[in-house]
């Protein structure tokens, strides 16, 4: 079946958050301040009134979730203003190596480049190998390390997009 990205609709709202819980449920036992990021996993939805949230669906089953947050919206100070992030990536356990992950990402940096945005960034945990893998491909690299986050490290990635003419 095929794979088909949309815009998030309220109705989606219950199931992107089963969605996003249970793709970050296999962190709890390597997050020491899971109790802490648990209750936050609803972000997607909490603020789609300010971003784009965008699901992956596959025969009527949602799949996978992000959030595209475009420039001078509100976010974590890390970010640069002019930066439009990428929050809370996830995919479905029973969904994953199929693609969804990249599938998801590359509709947010089309919605970057849409936008005319010098750089597209996201924070990310290095324990999450799989996501660091995805990031790495897709040509995000290390700006600089954040302070740690619920118990565990954290980095700033960013892909360079429309770099200005010299």
């Amino acid at each position: 079946m095929n794979l088909r990205i949309r815009d998030f609709q309220p109705a989606d709202k219950d199931a992107v958050d089963t969605l996003v819980r249970e793709a970050w449920l296999e962190l709890a036992p390597i997050m020491p301040g899971w109790h802490e990021l648990a209750p936050r996993l609803t972000a997607l939805t909490q603020h789609a009134d300010h971003s784009e949230v965008l699901v992956a669906e596959r025969g009527g089953r949602l799949i996978g979730a992000v959030g595209y947050v475009g420039a001078n919206q509100p976010r974590p100070d890390f970010f640069a203003p002019e930066w439009p992030i990428v929050r809370l990536l996830s995919v479905a356990p029973f969904g994953r190596g199929a693609g969804v992950g990249q599938r998801l990402l590359e509709e947010c940096i089309a919605r970057a480049q849409r936008d005319h945005a010098p750089a597209l960034a996201l924070h990310t945990t290095p324990v999450m190998a799989s996501a660091q893998r995805l990031y790495a491909r897709a040509g995000f690299e290390l700006e600089r390390t954040l302070p740690d986050m619920y118990g565990v490290p954290y980095v700033l990635l960013l892909k360079r997009l429309n770099e200005p003419a010299a």
